[in-house]
């Protein structure tokens, strides 16, 4: 059986340095002839690579979704005349599941459509512009918002492929209970609805004493790992700091991760004047994520919006207390009182409460570590997880 899987993600020149996708590749190869990755080159040329029955394809990145379509198609094509493509796998709706698609109608092979994020998420939830226009009437609100928010439109056009997609798709791939109900509601039926969510190797995510990391402490270590963009809710997590500092709480925080909100953050860190509670850590390569998670006591992820959760996976399966938000797949993970804390999005003052109570409870921070590990074993073990997605394309088979 022979598997094609389109992404339009960018990956590095050294295809094989992108640690966490060729670990899932290596995995699924094991169960498939032949397993084909189409997916974005860092520049204007094609690369390609091969190792064992994993081959992959980088086409150039020119002209966006466009020319990423009209690439993976061709070559999509090209593949299943010379191959024969059992499926095609699309990671996301719009560029690759675009592609996919158009495959599907041109070689009458079936195709899996992944949702990740939550693309069918209220137009108007977790929007900044809400926030921007707060002391206005609603109804002026909601105008100057549609004017301004270009994000709206992206979105509302998003969702209009993902329906068309989804369509005529032989699968959909989710990877929480939420977006399964996003997906839902959309009319799709549930038997056309599979549900693998992402998963850990737990043989990484070992204990904290395994790895021999020296940190500065100053009582308790809070920490995030993960891009630093706009909807992670990391204003709130500042916010939060500087409620706890006002508190004259012993702590100090390590952020892991880059990204464009970068800059916004630390000129915020110093108008709070918390930028000695922070140190920030820079990129992690993925093989690094245990030895970063080692050196925190309570994981933060307060996110506005989040279609499953990896990083509080991770977190989980090094036995941190976690405090998170309530939203898309995050509750998946974390079992509100049992093995970590959930708030609602933008509310730092609560934020704060939570971390404050598990700064000053040892006991409860250790509890929570441990059936957040149990539970990751439990629900997010990578072969099981592994096994899963196979199945999913041996059942259409």
């Amino acid at each position: 059986m022979n598997i094609c899987f389109i992404g339009k993600h960018i990956y590095p020149q050294d295809i094989f340095s992108n640690e966490q996708d060729l670990k899932t590749w290596r995995s699924l190869a094991k169960h498939f002839d032949k397993l084909f990755v189409i997916a974005n080159s860092p520049n204007l040329f094609f690369y390609k690579a091969k190792e064992n029955n994993i081959i992959i394809y980088l086409i150039p990145n020119i002209l966006g979704y466009i020319g990423f379509i009209k690439q993976a198609v061709f070559l999509g094509f090209y593949l299943n005349w010379r191959h024969s493509i059992d499926i095609f796998d699309a990671s996301e709706v719009a560029g690759s599941g675009i592609a996919a698609t158009i495959l599907k109608f041109l070689t009458d092979k079936p195709t899996v459509i992944e949702i990740q994020g939550e693309i069918f998420r209220n137009l108007r939830q977790n929007n900044s512009n809400l926030q921007m226009y707060s002391n206005s009437t609603n109804k002026i609100r909601s105008i100057r918002m549609l004017l301004v928010d270009w994000n709206y439109y992206k979105r509302l056009f998003l969702q209009k492929i993902g329906k068309w997609t989804m369509q005529h798709a032989t699968r959909i791939r989710v990877i929480s209970h939420a977006i399964f109900n996003q997906v839902r509601a959309q009319g799709v039926s549930e038997s056309k609805i599979r549900l693998v969510s992402l998963r850990v190797d737990l043989s990484l995510f070992v204990s904290k004493s395994d790895f021999d990391t020296k940190v500065d402490k100053v009582g308790i270590t809070l920490g995030y790992v993960g891009r630093l963009i706009e909807g992670k809710g990391l204003e709130d997590l500042l916010e939060a700091i500087a409620i706890l500092k006002s508190q004259d709480l012993r702590f100090n925080c390590l952020i892991f991760g880059t990204g464009p909100l970068e800059d916004k953050l630390k000129k915020m860190t110093s108008e709070l004047n918390i930028g000695d509670k922070i140190e920030w850590r820079g990129f992690v390569p993925y093989s690094k994520v245990p030895e970063a998670l080692s050196q925190i006591d309570i994981f933060v992820y307060p996110s506005w919006h989040e279609g499953f959760g990896r990083s509080i996976m991770e977190a989980l399966a090094m036995k941190n207390a976690v405090v998170a938000t309530r939203v898309g797949g995050i509750p998946d993970l974390i079992n509100d009182g049992e093995n970590g804390f959930l708030v609602e999005p933008h509310h730092p003052s609560v934020l704060a409460q939570k971390i404050k109570e598990l700064v000053e409870n040892k006991d409860l921070r250790e509890r929570f570590g441990k059936a957040g590990r149990d539970l990751v074993a439990k629900n997010f073990e990578w072969n099981n997880g592994i096994k899963k997605f196979s199945e999913l394309f041996l059942e259409i088979k």
